[in-house]
């Protein structure tokens, strides 16, 4: 989950072996302009809106932009959102730290620094997982924050013993690979401008976390945050990592399984039929059908299967 440069070799050594993907030069981000990439509408959905799962007939879209009806929390979403705010959290910590030290530091006192830290930033992160259990948010915490401080107290050891005379850019860099949270105006096709993706490992490797049961679905997020990066930036991206993340509270246990995933011309265009879909939706303000089978995960359920009030 912590990414380190011995993953992105070993990435970029799988992705070496496997066949280039061959994609239209019309289903680049970049051909924004024309083409299936450009978008008829004035909305701009999030590629969560489009992938979320949740609802195949995209009725979750509908509710929440036109009728705005308020998202209820749940256990497994609330779960889901602290793995990913110890993730980006644990990372720019890390990265504080070394800066904050102007490179006079080694692992161990960054292991240290970090175990303050965590300490002093616990309760409150827990104060806004009110449906979990103190318990539960407490172990998935220290878990995953101390997997991250052993993470790179160890790269930046590794980091050290190559150079001791790197500038501090070079040693936070080469201590960790990847931006959090980076930021992708989308808006060029039809996105939102503010889109946001778990991770990047530059010059075009996107990540993506995922902490709900595998569905092919998310793959086509990769592809949305793909189109939407090469309509900004205009550099190609053919592969991403999907980074499922299983919590299993009964067994206390955090299993990280990172996925290579190619970003064909296939993916692409199912996630533009999808976003366009959607944005039907929106522009005709037509009610899309309660599913047969609805995820007990969606934040709608109870509207759409008893009321407002459930």
């Amino acid at each position: 989950m912590f990414l380190t440069w011995d993953d992105v070799t070993r990435f970029s050594r799988e992705i070496r072996r496997l066949p280039q993907p061959e994609i239209d030069e019309e289903l680049r981000g970049w051909s924004w302009s024309g083409s299936a990439v450009a978008s008829t509408t004035s909305w701009l959905l999030g590629v969560s809106d489009i992938t979320s799962g949740f609802c195949p007939n995209g009725r979750d879209v509908y509710l929440r932009y036109v009728l705005r009806v308020k998202q209820a929390d749940n256990r497994v979403l609330q779960r889901g959102r602290l793995v990913h705010e110890v993730f980006s959290l644990a990372v720019s910590t890390v990265k504080r730290f070394i800066y904050g030290s102007g490179g006079s530091i080694d692992g161990a006192e960054l292991y240290r620094l970090m175990s303050d830290a965590g300490e002093r930033v616990e309760s409150e992160v827990f104060s806004k997982y009110d449906l979990l259990s103190r318990e539960e948010a407490a172990w998935v915490f220290e878990r995953l924050w101390d997997e991250a401080a052993r993470t790179y107290s160890a790269a930046l050891d590794r980091a050290l013993s190559r150079s001791a005379y790197m500038a501090l850019e070079s040693l936070v860099t080469a201590t960790i690979p990847m931006i959090t949270e980076f930021p992708i105006d989308g808006s060029h096709i039809g996105l939102s401008r503010t889109l946001r993706v778990d991770a990047f490992v530059p010059p075009s490797l996107l990540v993506e976390i995922k902490t709900r049961k595998p569905n092919p679905i998310y793959e086509l997020s990769l592809a949305g945050y793909a189109l939407a990066f090469e309509s900004q930036y205009e550099i190609p991206v053919n592969y991403g990592i999907l980074m499922y993340v299983d919590v299993d509270p009964a067994a206390k246990r955090i299993l990280v399984r990172p996925s290579l995933v190619q970003i064909t011309s296939k993916a692409r265009s199912e996630f533009l039929e999808l976003r366009d879909r959607r944005k039907e939706i929106l522009a005709y303000g037509e009610a899309p059908r309660v599913a047969e089978r609805c995820s007990a995960e969606c934040p709608y359920i109870r509207y759409c299967r008893g009321g407002p009030d459930g």
